[in-house]
């Protein structure tokens, strides 16, 4: 276990290559117990596998220490769960270990020479079997789990109180290319307003984070618990990214809740759209209830922040139930499901996007007919992207001007 540890994560902290040291030996134990011909014996390896993976969870400064190699275990014990066919344990175990993975390897690009200074940095790659083992397992899963594209259904009744949320803060920052005047407010400001209006919904734009020495995403789940606190609460609260659009007017945010089992006591609190690698929080729909307060506390106190607040509010809906801490046969005497206040959403009714990342993420691409279109991945700062939301504005405004 020694060995293993030091090769993957040198330089290690004496406390730290313990606890990996530690770690490492119950999952050798788990292993042999895997490869018994005796399939109780599987059960014991998952148990096991998810004993250390909370551990790991429990310990973000450690686990922040090695990703590649909470990555790797992460990947052995969503093997071990598909193989006791338990597929959606599997899945959620995968896209865990992926965001420890692009933690590793944002901290290996990071550490690459100047391109301009070595020649060899261009032609190195980043644990490729790795990552083309993950590929594989998450879009395989991805594709079999996905929520299916459904047909929508109009809100029946009356017609809950909705606010649409939006922060649009940005602040000179050289690393991104990002000065004063950033034309992205400009451009999304007024189609949230429009739709918002069209539909008789509040519309609450933020310019000042609850946060300010932090970046703006880190500000949602404040201002949409905020707005539940306030004395013109909502029923609900749609959130919305500032590089997020909307492009079919016509249909309600009232006709998303319908769709996805929402009634006016009955149903989710929380909706969000599902990708390959987990879920993106560009635009999130929450009801005002007192487990939606309580989620977005855990959310907002959550040290799970690798891929900035997607990943705070994926741990948080897993949690504890995925990986409970003292696992037992009856923890996966059945496949793990997604909490009841939960609902995934597919991106075409809540967060399509634009390529690269519709094509990097193997995820769905926006067309016209699609609700949102989220420019993840594709920021104003490239001449690309910006035209191509100069495009969608037109293309909402002369939807707007033909219903």
């Amino acid at each position: 276990a020694q060995q293993v540890v030091e090769e993957e994560c040198p330089a290690l902290t004496l406390p730290a290559l313990n606890f990996w040291m530690q770690l490492q030996d119950h999952l050798f134990e788990a292993q042999y117990q895997y490869f018994s011909p005796d399939r109780e014996r599987k059960f014991i390896a998952l148990i096991s596998g998810i004993e250390c993976l909370n551990m790991l969870m429990r310990n973000l400064d450690i686990a922040y220490l090695c990703p590649l190699l909470a990555a790797k275990q992460f990947k052995m014990v969503a093997e071990w769960a598909s193989a006791v066919s338990h597929p959606w344990r599997a899945r959620c175990l995968l896209q865990l270990g992926n965001i420890f993975k692009i933690q590793a390897m944002s901290r290996w690009y990071n550490q690459l020479p100047d391109a301009a200074q070595s020649q060899a940095a261009a032609s190195k790659r980043f644990e490729t079997r790795l990552q083309v083992e993950y590929t594989i397992a998450v879009t395989q899963l991805h594709g079999s789990l996905q929520t299916p594209l459904r047909p929508l259904v109009r809100w029946q009744g009356t017609s809950p109180k909705i606010q649409v949320h939006s922060i649009c803060h940005y602040r000179p920052d050289p690393t991104s290319r990002t000065g004063k005047d950033c034309p992205l407010p400009d451009l999304s400001v007024p189609n949230h307003r429009a739709y918002s209006e069209r539909h008789g919904f509040k519309y609450v734009l933020h310019t000042e984070l609850p946060l300010p020495d932090r970046e703006a995403h880190y500000s949602k789940m404040l201002v949409i618990h905020q707005a539940f606190l306030s004395a013109d609460s909502p029923d609900w609260v749609f959130f919305i990214d500032c590089d997020a659009f909307f492009t079919d007017l016509q249909t309600s945010l009232t006709d998303i809740l319908a769709t996805y089992g929402v009634s006016e006591s009955d149903g989710p609190h929380f909706l969000v759209a599902e990708d390959p690698g987990g879920i993106n929080t560009g635009t999130l729909l929450v009801r005002r209830s007192d487990w939606s307060l309580q989620f977005l506390e855990r959310v907002a106190s959550s040290r799970f922040s690798v891929a900035w607040d997607q990943s705070m509010f994926f741990w948080e809906i897993l949690n504890p139930s995925l990986l409970p801490k003292v696992p037992d046969r009856s923890s996966v005497a059945s496949d793990y499901s997604l909490p009841p206040e939960v609902a995934l959403v597919h991106q075409a009714h809540l967060n399509a996007f634009v390529p690269p990342a519709s094509n990097d993420w193997s995820a769905h691409e926006w067309r016209p007919g699609d609700f949102v279109r989220h420019f993840a991945g594709c920021p104003w700062q490239e001449a690309h992207c910006l035209g191509l939301m100069r495009e969608t504005v037109a293309f909402a405004e002369t939807q707007a001007g033909s219903k």
